[in-house]
């Protein structure tokens, strides 16, 4: 592992778009290469389901930790085809998985997430969205442990109900907002994520807001398999690519890029405490 080696603090390894890579996830995950730029991996679920994979994932290897939570898509259902999540039994559920500290020590639990609120895709069942969240902060409040928030184009309605739970801490991860709403939440101590958008040609404003995000506040991410940076844009994302997305916010700060793999790690580390399950850091 080199010194430019990374934090991946969002990936998705239970993606089926991985099998289409010679070997899948696992043959990355494997990878001497690959390896060799990443010192540590949060793997995120979505739902319960593929949170229980994340977490048999980790178990696998030295270098990976997990996320579990209840994603805004996975909540609801966009067509009559699926049946929505109802919130009292998946959150009761989650919270009789997450209530013991010592099995989240065992399944490397770090966070919840990833939860939040997504406007995107259409129709959006707001109220059982909002359920899910506020649902999933309070349960983080009462544990202690930090989220990581997916926000898509709910920048003020995600704003407001982190508000209204102070003592939680986080991430807002891919992040898409302003840098106003960034510095509101860098002063009341959570951290910002880019990852591929950063790099994007038509990506100014995205690269004007990780500017101004002070860089203990930084955290690096790859959302994989999506949101390839440049110049692997149409590819499969994977953790490996983290330099590309590393070298555009190191100059974005005037830092080089192995100061920017020290601090984004120290950050990772202080807001996951991933130095209780990774031995390299």
């Amino acid at each position: 592992m080199s010194d430019t080696a990374f934090i991946d603090t969002h990936a998705h390894y239970f993606d089926k778009k991985f099998d289409t890579l010679p070997g899948g996830a696992a043959g990355l995950l494997t990878d001497p290469a690959f390896l060799s730029c990443v010192r540590g991996i949060i793997h995120v679920g979505t739902n319960l389901e593929n949170s229980r994979t994340v977490v048999q994932e980790a178990a696998r290897y030295p270098f990976m930790v997990a996320a579990v939570g209840i994603h805004p898509e996975d909540c609801q259902a966009y067509d009559e085809t699926t049946v929505p999540l109802d919130p009292d039994t998946e959150l009761s559920q989650l919270e009789d998985w997450l209530s013991d500290p010592a099995a989240r020590r065992r399944d490397k639990i770090v966070a919840i997430g990833e939860i939040g609120l997504d406007n995107h895709w259409q129709p959006v069942d707001r109220e059982r969205q909002m359920a899910f969240f506020e649902g999933q902060l309070s349960l983080a409040e009462k544990l202690g442990l930090p989220v990581i928030i997916h926000d898509r184009e709910a920048h003020g309605d995600c704003f407001e109900a982190v508000l209204r739970h102070p003592a939680v801490r986080g991430v807002f991860h891919g992040y898409s907002g302003s840098a106003e709403m960034a510095r509101q939440l860098v002063d009341r101590g959570w951290y910002i994520a880019f990852g591929g958008s950063v790099t994007f040609k038509n990506a100014q404003r995205v690269r004007e807001v990780a500017a101004s995000v002070p860089p203990e506040r930084l955290l690096l991410e790859t959302d994989c398999p999506y949101m390839a940076p440049v110049p692997y844009r149409g590819q499969v994302n994977h953790s490996g690519y983290l330099p590309a997305i590393a070298r555009v916010v190191a100059d974005l700060h005037g830092m080089t890029v192995a100061e920017l793999a020290e601090v984004t790690t120290r950050g990772a580390d202080q807001l996951f405490h991933l130095r209780e399950f990774l031995t390299d850091l």
